[in-house]
């Protein structure tokens, strides 16, 4: 298999062309900025409120030394030092191109949730609510749980090959990024909507990073400038 091909199955792989990938994140941007919007309206804020004021009930020491935890962990410091990490084990495996594609997704992910914090604009929780001074005044996606959600691309390309590791350590990266997500809420830093506009926000950027990449002139020009084997076109064997 090439270095950089995604082992699909031949029927899926002929399916997933740069236009369908690029369709696909289109999808998923209009969801993310719709959602974005619909937060902000008094019905669905009201009912994202409830789910704050329930998790403030169920506060606990432990809990809330946990949800601290949690956010430490998925600050944009130890995402950026997880994303350099990853870039060397697959520069080393001679992956440059693996490399590049996850930089360029995480990248993508990271500047689009600033993006959508400014142009959504939406106010965070209640001060009320807040255990931890939120680091911005815009609530919506969550930057916390949009590091976390990285770490599920990290896991689906460096361990591409490995499927039983892969297969575990994106399971705990799933894992990990919800647990972040309840994290914000409990701590009343987020909304529930928030949380959900996160994972949105890294999977438009996983797919338009992908349409771009698929295409066959980004493709040879990988090739020539990365000097790594040419990634096979969509639809051959694997």
């Amino acid at each position: 298999m090439a270095a950089s091909a995604i082992p699909f199955r031949p029927w899926a792989r002929r399916m997933l062309t740069p236009t369908v990938e690029a369709l696909l994140a289109l999808i998923c941007l209009l969801a993310v900025v719709g959602l974005g919007l619909l937060a902000k309206t008094a019905f669905v804020t009201r009912h994202d409120l409830r789910v704050d004021v329930r998790a403030e009930a169920l506060r606990s020491p432990h809990g809330t030394q946990l949800a601290l935890a949690l956010t430490d962990a998925a600050s944009e410091v130890v995402g950026i030092g997880v994303l350099l990490l990853a870039v060397v084990v697959l520069v080393l495996r001679r992956r440059r191109w693996d490399a590049a594609r996850l930089v360029a997704a995480a990248g993508t992910a990271w500047v689009l949730g600033i993006v959508l914090k400014s142009l959504i604009g939406r106010t965070r929780p209640p001060a009320t609510l807040e255990l931890l001074k939120p680091d911005s005044a815009a609530s919506f996606p969550s930057g916390h749980d949009t590091t976390a959600c990285i770490t599920i691309l990290v896991a689906l390309v460096v361990l591409r090959g490995l499927p039983r590791a892969r297969l575990v350590v994106t399971a705990l990266a799933v894992v990990f990024a919800a647990a972040v997500g309840a994290s914000r809420v409990y701590l009343g830093d987020h909304y529930p909507t928030d949380v959900l506009g996160s994972w949105l926000t890294v999977a438009t950027a996983a797919l338009l990073v992908r349409a771009f990449t698929d295409l066959r002139p980004v493709r040879r020009a990988a090739t020539r400038l990365l000097r790594d084997p040419a990634p096979e076109p969509i639809g051959a064997r694997s």
